[in-house]
């Protein structure tokens, strides 16, 4: 058996013809690979563990702030190799603050991975929903043709999001700030491109509307 520290997690198997695996040296040398490949075994998964925590945020699964910037940089030299289009949409959760103080943070945790999961059917698989911490997320678009696409799906985010949530039994409202920017007419690097979307979020949010 290939047994870890914390389970088994497998089995090692000889094959041998009848006879010529029988002594107990045989079985003391087997043994002995057997925990070497269980050591490797876990020693693989802990690593990729490390990976993904550093990689994803704990509480909702989606990239974390680390991984979105290397995301975001890839893709921005990807538009510039096209010579095409991409946005960023930055998704901030209007009187999130609320829903902590009224029903505890049990519930905003639980509301913060139900949004999570409707921002993740608001955009294709090729797309990166990442959470930068709080209640800000990030929605990076490739190879759209214009600003309408990168509207439309925010739109369909805004929509999504105003649909009631259940949480703990309890019906929950909620909608949400978006700015949009995009490549390369908004910026053409990270930063510049951030800012731009920071800056539309918090516009459409103290004027009460979209942007």
């Amino acid at each position: 058996p290939l047994v870890t520290r914390r389970d088994a997690i497998g089995a090692l198997i000889l094959r041998a013809d009848a006879g010529t695996f029988d002594s107990q040296k045989d079985r003391e040398l087997l043994n002995f690979v057997a925990t070497q490949v269980a050591i490797a075994v876990e020693r693989g998964q802990l690593r990729a563990e490390l990976v993904h925590a550093a990689q994803y945020d704990e509480l909702t699964g989606l990239p974390n702030r680390r991984l979105f910037h290397e995301r975001l940089d890839r893709a921005l030299g990807r538009s510039q190799r096209r010579q095409g289009r991409m946005a960023l949409l930055y998704v901030d959760i209007d009187d999130f603050k609320k829903v902590n103080d009224t029903l505890g943070h049990a519930a905003g945790d639980l509301l913060l991975q139900e949004i999570a999961r409707r921002l993740g059917g608001c955009v294709r698989h090729v797309d990166t929903v990442a959470r930068l911490g709080g209640d800000e997320f990030v929605v990076i678009i490739e190879d759209i043709h214009g600003p309408a696409d990168a509207a439309q799906v925010a739109e369909k985010i805004r929509h999504s999001l105003l649909q009631a949530f259940a949480i703990g039994g309890v019906p929950l409202h909620t909608r949400a700030s978006i700015g949009v920017a995009i490549h390369p007419e908004d910026g053409r690097d990270a930063d510049a491109l951030l800012k731009r979307a920071d800056s539309a979020m918090y516009q459409g949010k103290v004027l009460g509307r979209p942007r």
